[in-house]
């Protein structure tokens, strides 16, 4: 039985051993060195699956990171804030715990969500946009995407959104019919007349920006 205990306690230090010392491998060195400066806890020059499994909250802001593929490792993280830097391309997906993405003025030209169930505010303003995928968020309550090329985009999804943020695209026509919780809609500066916003049975929604 003792023998056993032996075994079991080295297995387990051994174990967790090989977890500590494994290095994660980062595509972005400058988000690697970003990530480094705070959470590099045990100060051996890298960052461990341990290390990156306790990050709660990411703000890398103007640090020079050209992707996001690297967030992926960060599977516990409830914030991402990665506003100025150059991201051309973003996927998400799979993040589980996370609440709050915010990536403005950061050049973005494709992004693409997947899957973040619990994801409630989104702020994509300032970019380059012309197209938007979002899919599997059905928690989002703010959606900011001012200032990008956006010609269309479909809401039906959102039922829980309350605050829409459209100002400054090139949107024509907008269907806000599915979302019944909406409070607010920004479409300032997309030559959207009101007449072209299609509503359903809710009509305390307060519209900005809408032409007579």
């Amino acid at each position: 039985m003792m023998k056993i205990k032996i075994f079991t306690v080295l297995c387990l230090i051994l174990g967790l051993s090989f977890f500590y010392s494994q290095k994660l491998e980062f595509k972005d060195k400058n988000f690697e060195k970003a990530v480094l400066e705070n959470f590099d806890l045990n100060k051996n020059g890298s960052i461990e699956p341990l290390e990156a499994g306790m990050v709660t909250n990411l703000f890398l802001v103007q640090k020079n990171i050209s992707s996001a593929d690297d967030l992926h490792f960060f599977n516990n993280v409830k914030m991402i804030i990665l506003d100025d830097n150059a991201i051309p391309d973003i996927v998400l997906s799979n993040l589980n715990h996370l609440e709050l993405f915010s990536c403005t003025g950061c050049k973005i030209s494709s992004f693409t969500v997947e899957n973040l169930k619990n994801l409630t505010s989104l702020y994509l303003d300032h970019n380059l946009l012309e197209t938007i995928s979002l899919k599997g968020i059905p928690r989002i309550d703010q959606l900011t995407l001012s200032l990008n090329q956006l010609k269309a985009i479909d809401l039906s999804q959102f039922k829980n959104l309350r605050k829409l943020n459209l100002e400054h695209n090139n949107i024509h026509s907008l269907d806000i019919s599915g979302n019944p919780v909406l409070q607010t809609v920004n479409i300032g500066e997309n030559a959207m007349k009101e007449r072209n916003i299609t509503k359903g049975t809710k009509t305390d929604i307060t519209i900005f920006g809408a032409e007579e």
